[in-house]
C-alpha cells in the first residue's frame, strides 16, 4: 500500500516499510519510524492485523448498521438517521443527536488484504463492528484517514491503534491539544472518548495511496474545518467528501472562515467529479450511486443566501424550507428533520460573525 507525497514514498513490502528521503511534514511522527540522515536509513518492522473477533457488546441490529457496495473496491458503512418519532430526548449529546441523528456514513477502499478506512464513527463499538467485517472479508492490513478533527469522525480510531493513521498536521495539533477535554467528555460534552487514539501520520499536501492498484488521493481542504482532508479517487472520479459537503446542509463550524471556505468549495468544481459521497447524507442516494456535482451547487446556493442575507432584520426567523426549498425541488438534496436545529445554529452563528462586517460579494 505505498503512500507517496512528492518524492516521499511508503510502500508496505510484507510487513515493513521502506522510506526513502524527503519528507511529508509530520508534527507527530509515527512509532514504527525513527528520522534518518541520507536517503535510506529507516526501517522498522511493525505488526499488523491479527485476525479479530466481535466484542459482542453490539450488534447489527442495534447498531442499525447497513453496508452499501458501492463498486468492487468502495464500501460505504452507514448507521444512524432516525425517523423524528423515534428519537429519544434522552440521547440529546453530541454523538446521538448532534452525528447519528442526520446519519454517519463512513467508508473503505479496499482490494485484497488492505483497506484504507476513511473515518471511524462516533462510537468504538460501531468502528470495531466495521472492523469484524472487513476482517471477516480477509483485510488484514489497513490505514485509517481522518476527514477532520470533529469527535464524530475520531470516535473509533482506537479500534485501530494498530494501523497507520493519517490526518492533516492541523488535525494532529488540534486533537493533541484538546486531548483531556475529550478524553474527560468536556470539549463537545458527554460521551467522552477515552482513550483519544490520535493520527500518527501528518500531512500538509496532496498525497497519494495505493490501496493494492486502486490509486487514492488524499487533499487537504479548508471547507467546513480548516483541517479539512477529502478523498479523490481518480479513476472513479469520486469524491469522499467527509463534512465538506451535507444533505441537508452544511454545518457551520467556522463562521469567521466562511467566505475563504465559500471560495474553496468552488473550487471543487474543477475537480472532474463524477459522484459524491458525504459523511452525512442520504442512505438511499448513497446506496444507489451517491450525489452528482449538483450536490456542490446546492451546498454553494445555502452558504451564499446564509452569508449575504445576514444583515436582514428577520434574518434569524428564515426557515430551512426558505434557503434550500430552490435545491429542493431541483433534487439536488432533500429535507431531513435534524437539520433544522444545525441550521438555526448556522443563522446565529453567521449573524454573530457578520454583524459588523461589510457582506462580501460572491460569485455565483
Amino acid at each position: 500500500m505505498p503512500v507517496t507525497n512528492g518524492q516521499e514514498t511508503y510502500r508496505i513490502v510484507g510487513h515493513r516499510y521502506w522510506r526513502p528521503v524527503a519528507a511529508f511534514t509530520v508534527n507527530q511522527r509515527p512509532p514504527f519510524l525513527t528520522q534518518g540522515v541520507q536517503r535510506v536509513r529507516e526501517i522498522l518492522s511493525i505488526f499488523l492485523l491479527l485476525a479479530l473477533t466481535s466484542t459482542g457488546r453490539v450488534d447489527a441490529r442495534e447498531l442499525k448498521m447497513r453496508v452499501f457496495e458501492i463498486n468492487d473496491h468502495l464500501l460505504a458503512f452507514y448507521d444512524g438517521r432516525p425517523l423524528q418519532s423515534a428519537q429519544s430526548e434522552s440521547a440529546h449529546n453530541w454523538a446521538d443527536y448532534g452525528a447519528l441523528n442526520v446519519g454517519v456514513a463512513t467508508y473503505v477502499i479496499h482490494r485484497g488484504d488492505q483497506a484504507l478506512v476513511y473515518d471511524t464513527f462516533p462510537y468504538t463499538e460501531q468502528a470495531q463492528w466495521v472492523r469484524d467485517y472487513l476482517t471477516r472479508m480477509g483485510i488484514k492490513r489497513f490505514i485509517v484517514a481522518n476527514s477532520h478533527w470533529h469527535l464524530d469522525h475520531v470516535g473509533g480510531n482506537s479500534v485501530y491503534a494498530d494501523a497507520i493513521r493519517v490526518a492533516t498536521s492541523k488535525t494532529i495539533e488540534i486533537l493533541g491539544t484538546e486531548k483531556a477535554a475529550i478524553e474527560a467528555g468536556k470539549e463537545w460534552g458527554p460521551p467522552s472518548i477515552a482513550p483519544l487514539t490520535n493520527a500518527n501520520l501528518g500531512i500538509d499536501g496532496n498525497t497519494e495511496v495505493y490501496v493494492g492498484d486502486v490509486p487514492v488521493e488524499l487533499r487537504p481542504v479548508n471547507i467546513h474545518s480548516e483541517d479539512g482532508l477529502v478523498i479523490f479517487l481518480p479513476k472513479d472520479r469520486i469524491l469522499l467528501a467527509g463534512d465538506t459537503l451535507e444533505d441537508t446542509v452544511t454545518y457551520i463550524s467556522e463562521p469567521d472562515h466562511l467566505t475563504l471556505q465559500y471560495l474553496n468549495m468552488r473550487k471543487l468544481k474543477e475537480w472532474n467529479i463524477d459522484r459524491i459521497f458525504p459523511n452525512h447524507g442520504n442512505p438511499d442516494v448513497i446506496a444507489n450511486g451517491g450525489y452528482r456535482t449538483s450536490l456542490i451547487d446546492a451546498t454553494l446556493d445555502y452558504l451564499r443566501k446564509v452569508i449575504t442575507r445576514s444583515h436582514d432584520p428577520e434574518y434569524l426567523s428564515g426557515t430551512l424550507e426558505e434557503y434550500v426549498g430552490d435545491s429542493v425541488k431541483k433534487g439536488w438534496v432533500s429535507i431531513w428533520w435534524a437539520y433544522r436545529e444545525p441550521h438555526e445554529i448556522n443563522l446565529k452563528r453567521v449573524s454573530e460573525a457578520f454583524k459588523d462586517k461589510p457582506i462580501p460579494v460572491l460569485p455565483q
